[in-house]
């Protein structure tokens, strides 16, 4: 059953702020009125009027770091005034890590909050989705904000390794629904999505009706 909190995104255009260092130079501005945007964890700040944020991380929202943000919250964990989600089980010790099609509520998990806030995204209705900050390598910094503090974990090569890898391989299951997804990092060392910038996606007035029409 389609949880009630979720957004109804049919024929909407989706822009997904994730934390690579590249999302600080992205002139996510340009998205204001003309998507529907999504950020994870601390990219909020670069968009504080998203219309949703997404943070798999237990600790992160033990922070407080979400609490200002005024629109719909979602994790995978539960804590006041966020909206919850699962991650699908293959068996009781291991995670799925494909995109989830058909079980509202239920999202793969693809090692961390990009790959389960485009599985939102794809469940929300969005048919044309842009992915900014989904840098997926280290070598550049870790986050567009610098470390995580607190006590907070950080990605490491290795990470961003299963990011990639888990990213990539879900890339033709995404193609098959008919929703197209692109890369709007420059440096993203994701290989599986067409590159292009912001404004170009931006400009490409293709509708979702029209690849759900095909």
């Amino acid at each position: 059953m389609r949880p009630e909190w979720y957004p109804d995104w049919s024929g909407e255009r989706c822009a997904i702020i994730a934390s690579g260092p590249s999302a600080a130079s992205a002139q996510v501005d340009l998205l204001r009125g003309r998507a529907k945007v999504a950020a994870t964890n601390n990219s909020w700040r670069l968009a504080p009027w998203a219309d949703v944020l997404y943070a798999s991380d237990v600790a992160w929202w033990r922070t407080g770091a979400g609490d200002e943000f005024a629109g719909l919250k979602v994790s995978r964990s539960k804590h006041p005034g966020v909206q919850k989600v699962e991650l699908k089980k293959a068996w009781p010790d291991k995670w799925v890590n494909s995109i989830v099609f058909d079980e509202d509520g239920v999202i793969g998990a693809g090692a961390g909050s990009g790959f389960q806030m485009l599985n939102l995204a794809i469940q929300f209705g969005a048919r044309d989705i842009a992915l900014i900050g989904y840098d997926h390598r280290v070598d550049f910094g870790t986050h567009w904000h610098g470390d995580h503090r607190g006590g907070l974990t950080n990605p490491r090569d290795t990470t961003a390794e299963l990011w990639r890898g888990f990213l990539d391989a879900a890339a033709p299951s995404i193609a098959g629904a008919g929703i197209s997804v692109v890369n709007c990092s420059a440096v993203s060392a994701l290989t599986a999505f067409q590159k292009v910038s912001l404004e170009q996606w931006l400009a490409n007035e293709r509708l979702s009706m029209e690849l759900e029409n095909g």
